[in-house]
């Protein structure tokens, strides 16, 4: 499966700000990425990511492809049988290397796209983020999605108008969590 989304890191204050704007009365929904690497994590450096998620007490497992410095990435399932502790990740030899945990609201949604604000915990970190996921052929409908939310933004005084910054390459999920994992190795 391919997966196509835009995305940009938001502080706490203009999240909140869209959350009271777009989400006020809808649904926040828990979900938590079990990460896995290698012990060198080689995975991660090759642009890989092997997560376990767990909603709605399922879980499912996916081996992720990122294309550097693109909006897409290919996804291929992967079996678990017994969640975190028994899955092909650690039958290929993996290690499990942490969770990040995120508070999803879905605050716009048609055939083409969604649009989620996420609250993301990871490594005693937090960050916030805005993502646009939509299909084959609708980046620029994606893009308008964009630009309206960072216009409301603009319009409660939340938000500079700083769209060349905003909108340049925001790193996925996992490829922060590493990041993060990494400065906490060489701060301890």
């Amino acid at each position: 499966m391919t997966e196509h989304e835009k995305k940009i890191l938001l502080t706490k204050e203009e999240y909140d700000c869209l959350i009271d704007k777009f989400g006020k009365d809808k649904l926040v929904l828990k979900q938590v990425n079990y990460y896995y690497d290698t012990e060198d994590l080689s995975m991660n450096r090759q642009n890989i990511t092997c997560r376990i998620r767990s909603k709605n007490g399922k879980y499912k497992a996916t081996l992720k492809r990122h294309l550097p410095g693109s909006d897409t990435s290919t996804e291929t399932e992967v079996k678990v049988i017994n969640g975190i502790y028994d899955n092909d990740f650690i039958r290929m030899g993996l290690k499990y290397q942490g969770e990040l945990v995120t508070y999803r609201c879905v605050i716009l949604k048609d055939s083409f796209f969604e649009a989620v604000l996420d609250k993301n915990e990871y490594l005693g970190h937090t960050d916030y983020e805005l993502e646009v996921e939509y299909a084959e052929g609708h980046e620029n409908d994606a893009q308008h999605v964009m630009e309206i939310l960072l216009d409301a933004l603009i319009q409660n005084n939340n938000y500079t108008d700083n769209r060349g910054i905003h909108m340049c390459y925001v790193p996925s999920k996992s490829e922060r969590f590493f990041e993060r994992r990494a400065k906490n190795e060489v701060c301890s």
